[in-house]
């Protein structure tokens, strides 16, 4: 096709003019005239390609490897560059959790505990010291529980340990033993004041225990408090006492005449702590699971069968 005839055909298609190359008249005689093969050309020596090194390889690969059983080889050298020749990922909480397992061993009481009475034989007071690893440990928080042995109050002071307790902090389990208000009670026990400082501190000792040694935990200070006098005035007293970071009891105690912790005294505290008060209240589902079910049992087989005679009976009166 021509030049024109193809410019034609391109207006025809709406195409732009600009769009085709322009012709150089001549151009295709002197291409072919320098591709043409001449004697001068075949007189040329072949070029010689002498290897290069790679650029992006190193001179130490170039280099030849000594043997491995050479006697100047240092074994120690080589068995640890043979270890290292693959270091496997390990999880950063796997590790942790390796780190722990082997503190596991320290998850127990270094007994025995110790032991100290008031003058007046009014107060015991029982130190003991639980997962120590003697590991360097921040400023350590104090807590306080008051309990009174019911469910409620255990509850609270199982959920101190395992919801707000860190490694190195301070446990103070206080229950009072409160004579003054509870004649009756005193009586019907025939214990002296001293006797039953003692069973009370033993009991409050043992379910602090108990539930402590169920927690990871690692440099708790558990120290059970058992004190004769009016409930309040002691709560009172010790708050102001002790450096104390919060302090935790049940919602409900045992009532004001079983009970050591008389009258509402999760709301006195939320009233008068000077301190951070937590309530806490057991939930209705563990409430449920620790009811013993008790079965119905079953009738003789002569009740049963009079008992469904005179169903059988009823319903057919109503027909």
């Amino acid at each position: 096709m021509s030049t024109a005839a193809t410019a034609e055909f391109a207006a025809a298609l709406g195409f732009p003019l600009t769009t085709e190359e322009p012709t150089t008249p001549g151009l295709e005689e002197k291409v072919n005239e320098l591709n043409l093969i001449k004697a001068e050309d075949q007189a040329i020596e072949e070029a010689i390609i002498e290897p290069k090194p790679e650029p992006n390889r190193s001179s130490v690969d170039d280099v030849e490897v000594e043997d491995d059983n050479d006697d100047n080889m240092d074994e120690e050298l080589f068995r640890i560059t043979e270890s290292n020749r693959h270091i496997p990922h390990v999880d950063p909480i796997f590790r942790q959790r390796t780190a722990s397992m082997r503190r596991r061993k320290h998850l127990v009481f270094s007994d025995p505990p110790h032991t100290e009475r008031s003058v007046r034989g009014d107060r015991i007071m029982v130190t003991s010291h639980y997962g120590v690893v003697n590991e360097k440990q921040c400023k350590r928080r104090a807590y306080l529980a008051a309990c009174d042995f019911s469910e409620e109050s255990l509850y609270a002071l199982e959920w101190v340990m395992g919801t707000m307790m860190r490694d190195g902090d301070t446990l103070y389990v206080l229950t009072v033993v409160n004579r003054e208000d509870n004649p009756d009670a005193v009586k019907a026990t025939g214990l002296t004041k001293a006797k039953e400082l003692e069973k009370a501190s033993e009991a409050l000792t043992r379910e602090s225990r108990k539930i402590l040694n169920q927690m990871l935990l690692f440099d708790i200070v558990l120290i059970t408090c058992t004190v004769a006098g009016r409930v309040k005035d002691i709560l009172a007293s010790q708050i102001q006492e002790l450096p104390l970071t919060m302090v935790v009891c049940g919602s409900k105690g045992r009532g004001t005449v079983k009970g050591l912790l008389m009258g509402s005294i999760s709301t006195f505290l939320v009233h008068n702590s000077t301190v951070p008060v937590s309530v806490i209240r057991q939930h209705a589902s563990k409430k449920r699971s620790k009811k013993k079910s008790t079965k119905v049992p079953p009738l003789p087989l002569s009740e049963s069968v009079k008992t469904g005679k005179i169903a059988v009976d009823e319903l057919s009166k109503t027909k």
